[in-house]
């Protein structure tokens, strides 16, 4: 069965950057990328899923904002259709997508779990599930499931190969994240977005950069492979193109939460306009409400000086 790409969106994901406790004179961040899980649950898209035919009444999107009656009866409906075909995977699999959509996370996953028991087959059931544990930070367990579900099934899909590389690097396992992405056919798409992911926390900027071109040649208008493209240009000591990347990417989604953070740092820490950051954090702070850098606190002083201080130390 083929999976829709949108239940993947979240490997590709919108990185912030951190800033660390020091630069370089040339403003080059000494630490390295990390994955913003906000940034994830905001760019996750499960709308458009009429390969499995649903109904526009059951269109994911528009549950996301129903009111309580209008969720309470599509979730009664299908779980109807759920106990009249005890020995479909689909109805256990989409009261997933359902709960997972109204952030009832638990009882999503409860769900495919139930799918994967009737089918221990059914790919959307293991891509959803392996998503909902990395919101969770359950990478433990995702490992444990795709594992498992890829060693039983040879030809899926690579984007779960993929997936898989993402909670392997999370654990700190970079080596078998990349041995599990080499394994990955050349033409995926999924797995290049990975590689990017893994390869801006690693070293080697040149191979991040590439990575990065790569993903966003699949998908140029993709918001979140523009925002990790301009994360690499600014590794890559090219701080005017990456400014570009991260704008290009919130003309394309302008609530991206890992765009918007990267332009606070760029704007304040590599062109030091302080005043510029502080806009573009006050508009981040709108969407996400997580901090790894702290710059809360880091606006409340003089940004500027800061940055020229440490590039002097």
């Amino acid at each position: 069965m083929t999976i829709p790409m949108n239940y993947f969106a979240w490997i590709s994901t919108g990185l912030p950057l951190r800033r660390g406790p020091k630069t370089t004179p040339l403003g080059h961040p000494r630490r390295r990328a990390v994955l913003c899980l906000l940034s994830v649950a905001a760019l996750l898209s499960v709308s458009g899923c009429s390969w499995l035919g649903h109904s526009p009444d059951d269109d994911l999107t528009s549950i996301r904002d129903a009111d309580p009656e209008r969720v309470a009866a599509v979730l009664t409906a299908t779980q109807i259709k759920m106990h009249s075909a005890p020995d479909e995977p689909y109805w256990p699999f989409h009261m997933g997508e359902l709960f997972g959509a109204v952030d009832s996370t638990e009882q999503a996953i409860d769900h495919l779990q139930t799918a994967l028991t009737i089918d221990p087959a059914y790919a959307p059931a293991a891509a959803l599930l392996s998503k909902l544990y990395y919101e969770t930070g359950r990478y433990d367990r995702a490992v444990a499931l795709l594992d498992d579900f890829l060693s039983r099934n040879q030809d899926a899909p690579d984007a779960l190969r993929a997936a898989l590389a993402l909670h392997l690097e999370a654990l700190g396992n970079v080596d078998r994240a990349q041995a599990v992405l080499n394994d990955c056919s050349a033409s995926s798409k999924e797995a290049r977005a990975a590689r990017t992911f893994v390869s801006l926390r690693g070293n080697d900027m040149q191979s991040a950069l590439d990575a990065a071109k790569l993903a966003l040649e699949d998908d140029p208008r993709s918001a979140v492979n523009r925002n990790n493209y301009g994360i690499a240009l600014l590794f890559a000591g090219r701080p005017v193109e990456a400014r570009k990347a991260f704008l290009d990417a919130l003309e394309l989604n302008d609530r991206l939460p890992g765009a918007l953070y990267n332009m606070a740092i760029v704007e304040a820490f590599y062109f030091f306009d302080e005043e510029a950051g502080r806009r573009w954090f006050e508009r981040y702070k709108q969407y996400a409400d997580k901090d790894p850098d702290d710059l809360e606190t880091l606006f409340r002083t003089d940004v500027t000086t800061l940055s020229n201080s440490e590039a002097t130390e």
